[in-house]
């Protein structure tokens, strides 16, 4: 197995040094198994600054450094990566986000005949370090396709997965998104809508950095991105438009500003099917994910 790890830099050089040391640590014990490789494909989006790093630390690994011809965000990057890319599956790892030793190793042998293997691992708060996932159960809950449209994205980061290479949809390879933010969870939702089919691996594999800029954490530049997400999933003639008129209404809904009781109390009345949906989410699977906080 050839796994390809992908990542965007982004005036990243104060990263690349521990990024790759951080890789060559993870390849080691997935490349003692015969046959197995590791490529790193760097996607330099700051193509004014040349990235600096130490060539002794690539150990154990291919790596290619390619440049955009302007900036073009993360997932336009991630898909050039892609296109440059030669693994038989796909880890899209952010800069600053680190894996852990055991990362390659388990999530491939988990991984089996499905499309996405998703691994447990650490989110790394302003105060506090926590699990992604409390336990098994949540997280096998977060590999149900339909948390994605009644709840919401239930995945840190792509970097918590192993993902098919010939499973990633053409339509996500074709229409990037202008906007950074939601990308991955466009696309976990056409994959889904595609058929595939996302396992556990119990691993920690992954531990997501604070580091103050994180484009999931601001609400307001991540619904510019989830505006675009449902723009370009209604033009998309292969997806349910009944998936798409539920995550739409979810995600409106989700925010109405409840300090304005009776607004909310009207919004709710009009999506009773989805606040029955959430209520029963928070009564029996409260903690399967972070929970949302100030960071």
């Amino acid at each position: 197995m050839k796994i390809s790890i992908i990542t965007p830099i982004y005036e990243g050089n104060q990263y690349l040094n521990g990024y790759l040391k951080n890789i060559s640590q993870a390849a080691e014990e997935f490349i003692k198994i015969r046959g197995n490789s590791v490529e790193v494909v760097l996607v330099n989006d700051s193509p004014w600054e040349v990235p600096e790093y130490d060539a002794s630390l690539v150990q154990g690994f291919q790596l290619k450094v390619i440049e955009n011809s302007r900036n073009f965000g993360i997932h336009k990057s991630r898909i050039n990566g892609y296109r440059e890319s030669t693994g038989d599956y796909i880890m899209f790892l952010d800069q600053d986000d680190l894996l852990t030793g055991v990362a390659l190793r388990a999530l491939a042998k988990s991984v089996g005949r499905a499309d996405i293997a998703l691994g447990n691992g650490t989110f790394e708060k302003k105060k506090v370090t926590e699990d992604i996932f409390a336990n098994g159960f949540s997280q096998d809950f977060a590999t149900k396709p339909f948390v994605y449209k009644w709840i919401r994205d239930f995945i840190v980061s792509p970097g918590q997965c192993l993902i098919r290479k010939s499973s990633i949809p053409e339509y996500w390879l074709n229409h990037p998104l202008k906007h950074n933010g939601t990308d991955d969870y466009f696309l976990w939702l056409l994959m889904f809508n595609s058929g595939a089919v996302m396992v556990s691996c119990r691993e920690m594999v992954y531990v997501h950095k604070y580091t103050g800029t994180n484009y999931s954490l601001d609400d307001d530049k991540m619904f510019l991105s989830t505006r675009e997400m449902l723009h370009l999933l209604r033009n998309n003639p292969d997806f349910s438009g009944k998936d798409l008129r539920l995550i739409k209404r979810r995600i409106y809904y989700k925010r109405v500003d409840r300090s304005r009781k009776w607004l909310f109390m009207k919004e709710s009345l009009m999506n009773l099917d989805i606040l029955a949906v959430n209520v029963l989410y928070r009564l029996i699977w409260r903690g399967c994910l972070i929970r949302k906080e100030e960071v």
